[in-house]
């Protein structure tokens, strides 16, 4: 169960968050009906450059408006043409844990300058997430355990140690949130989109979801399907699979990739072997059987261990213009029997600083959200067979994203999953993006989404990578913009190269 986000990493940004108002409060309604909630009047505050940032009150249940409630953080891009504006686009890049109040900061370079204009582009925290009432469930030691446990046994990672760090996720995150733990689900969150959408004094929800926020707009209009306004889901999570599911189609969209890399990287003379693309192929497998028999000295007194390989390899697949690189030089390392470079890719994925720290919860977060989110079996008897079995068609990641399912195991509370039918019946008309080659987020999940929602209309984007929205495709982004813009579809089928 890798994490799905797409991420915009721009130093301009980081500046400007700091000034970000959060607020972290948590406390009884005072007896307040969901009429309140919805009818609250909010201040919008200056935080950075043109940025307004704000907070919305939301029940922690929303089934007991009356009960315990917490505060949403929301940061805001004016639109820039006050006679164009067409009303909010609200923004989410993915996860589940991502902080959406850093990716609103970046709406300069998530969406046209005309997009702009017309749009108060909103970024939110979902529930538990940065500014959002986020609290951390482990301490930074705790977050690497969890973070090297990723996989199957191996050496340097033995089965205790495998259960030890799952068990201690749903023990230390059932310690410090109690019963808060079992709201924090997609559910929940796409509640409290409905609600913000109607504080804000938006009839319709016009929507941009990025990888997980492709699940969480399309449970939305499954919900609420008459409040569905311009929704754009790019890099589409099929909401219907289960875990097991999930993990199959991602084993096999990671050895796509994989193949992609190997065959661009064999067209270099700097690439870290020479031959054909199945004996590159058949090269990895033997580095990972190699650092799987002796792991190798990594980071910070951490080992390497081939679960800390294949996450790099994931990380690292994300993004073919400065991951495939940065692979080919850490797979070089390996000859050498060292393991610093797969950490660099494995720290920066998920968000660990130079000094070990982790500033924010989005590890943790993103296990709490899946293990709610998603009914299957995660024992380590169902976790062994499916490894096995998903070696067989994907060796280089499938019994790694088999494994990492294992926290689900033990977690405290049932999971909940959205009480209706997900297909979005009278669902305006919204746009779902497939590229084809995205390893996070398989093209047949697109595809298949599809079929299932009647109101979907697909973008095929002809490339590698996660996701095709804003990665230079004028063929993708002029369709989007003027879907946005005008309501407006193109004639189908639209397939555009990346």
């Amino acid at each position: 169960m890798f994490l799905t986000k797409r991420r915009v990493v721009l130093f301009t940004i980081m500046a400007m968050v700091a000034s970000v108002a959060v607020f972290l409060t948590t406390s009884r309604s005072n007896g307040w009906s969901y009429s309140d909630y919805q009818k609250q009047r909010i201040t919008w505050l200056a935080c950075g450059g043109p940025f307004l940032c704000t907070d919305v009150t939301v029940p922690v249940d929303h089934s007991n408006p009356g009960g315990e409630r917490m505060q949403l953080s929301l940061v805001k891009y004016p639109a820039t043409n006050s006679k164009k504006r067409l009303g909010a686009l609200l923004v989410n890049p993915g996860g589940p844990g991502a902080s959406g109040v850093h990716y609103g900061y970046a709406a300069e370079y998530i969406v046209s300058k005309e997009v702009l204009e017309a749009y108060d582009v909103i970024g939110f925290d979902p529930r538990g997430v940065g500014g959002s009432s986020a609290e951390r469930c482990l301490t930074n030691s705790e977050t690497d355990r969890l973070i090297e446990a990723n996989g199957p046994p191996v050496d340097g990672l033995d089965m205790a140690t495998l259960e030890a760090s799952s068990k201690m996720l749903a023990t230390r995150c059932q310690e410090k949130l109690g019963d808060r733990l079992k709201f924090l689900g997609s559910v929940e969150v796409v509640r409290d989109m409905d609600l913000m959408r109607a504080v804000l004094g938006e009839e319709k929800l016009n929507f941009l979801g990025k990888s997980y926020g492709t699940y969480l707009g399309l449970v939305y209009a499954s919900m609420f399907p008459k409040n569905v306004g311009r929704f754009v889901l790019d890099g589409v999570v099929d909401p219907k699979l289960s875990a097991n599911e999930l993990n199959k189609a991602q084993a096999i969209g990671f050895e796509i990739a994989l193949d992609a890399f190997l065959e661009d990287c064999l067209s270099k003379k700097s690439c870290f072997f020479q031959g054909t693309i199945e004996e590159a192929r058949a090269e990895v497998t033997n580095l990972q059987e190699k650092v799987g028999k002796k792991a190798l000295n990594g980071k910070d007194d951490r080992l390497a261990t081939s679960s800390i390989f294949a996450l790099a390899m994931v990380a690292s697949l994300y993004d073919s213009e400065t991951g495939w690189p940065a692979l080919n030089s850490a797979l070089k390392d390996i000859y050498q029997g060292e393991g610093a470079r797969l950490f660099n890719l494995v720290n920066d994925y998920v968000v660990r600083d130079a000094k070990g720290r982790y500033p924010s919860n989005e590890n943790e977060i993103a296990y709490i959200v899946n293990c709610i989110d998603r009914t299957d079996d995660a024992s380590p008897e169902r976790l062994a067979s499916d490894a096995k079995k998903f070696s067989g068609f994907a060796p280089h990641f499938g019994p790694y994203i088999a494994w990492s399912t294992l926290p689900c195991h033990y977690w405290p509370y049932e999971p909940v999953r959205p009480p209706v039918e997900l297909n979005g019946a009278g669902a305006a008309e919204f746009i779902v993006i497939g590229t084809t080659r995205d390893p996070a987020t398989p093209y047949a999940w697109a595809t298949e989404v599809t079929a299932k929602f009647e109101s979907a209309f697909l973008i095929t984007a002809d490339g590698d990578g996660h996701t095709g929205h804003g990665r230079g495709s004028s063929c993708v982004d002029s369709a989007v913009d003027t879907y946005l813009l005008s309501g407006e579809l193109p004639a189908r089928p639209l397939r555009c190269a990346l």
